[in-house]
């Protein structure tokens, strides 16, 4: 039995956004993308998830694996960049999500530097090694300092075989010459049937990765 997921299902687990999904749907079946999105909305509605899936759509088209979800999933791509705010520790950039998960010492708001920003400049600067494009993905662009700010905007300006996924909860922490530049994608807030939805969706999955581990056990 085939078990593949294809451009139509694949956002069928993303609830309550489905103007934003549609769209990008549209926009994967019709090949017109943008070299730049910036999704907008509040903390929690999906907006990370949804650009994850995008971006499984757009370096695998159709008829995808779940092993090639994962690989997305899991940053272990090599067409995929994940830039997300960082701290310096030690004299080295460490990433929110780890100091978090590592419980390192944080006494400074996390940023997104120029150093990561010339990153994606490298990074869009080599032949994609699976695909026909490079995706980057920027977690809480809001935060970001200046230089990296200004830094964006000329990668932004510059024409390059990759496409830019950037997430936000303050736009207007931006700047305006960046906004310019992105399509915009907006996310709601999620009614009460949509969390309910979400919760339950949680819950079996929960149930599912018991049942799994009892199966090995």
């Amino acid at each position: 039995m085939n078990h593949n997921i294809t451009i139509t299902t694949l956002f069928n687990d993303l609830i309550g956004q489905n103007t934003a999904t549609d769209f990008l749907v549209s926009a994967l079946i019709q090949g017109h993308i943008a070299p730049s999105y910036l999704f907008i909305g509040p903390h929690g509605v999906g907006r990370k998830l949804c650009a994850i899936k995008f971006a499984i759509g757009l370096l695998y088209q159709d008829n995808i694996s779940r092993d090639q979800i994962e690989r997305v999933e899991k940053n272990n791509h090599p067409d995929l960049l994940w830039i997300e705010p960082t701290y310096i520790h030690q004299g080295q950039l460490i990433t929110k999500s780890k100091a978090v998960a590592e419980n390192v010492s944080r006494r400074s708001k996390p940023q997104i530097r120029l150093e990561q920003i010339r990153e994606i400049k490298v990074f869009l600067g080599k032949r994609p090694l699976e695909g026909d494009k490079h995706i980057i993905i920027l977690e809480n662009v809001e935060d970001m300092a200046e230089s990296a700010s200004n830094a964006l905007l000329k990668t932004l300006e510059e024409p390059c075989n990759g496409v830019l996924l950037l997430i936000t909860s303050r736009p207007e922490k931006l700047l305006a010459t960046i906004l310019s530049r992105c399509q915009k994608i907006h996310f709601n807030y999620l009614d009460q049937a949509s969390i309910k939805k979400i919760l339950a969706q949680a819950k079996a999955k929960e149930q599912d990765l018991e049942e799994k581990i009892n199966d090995i056990n």
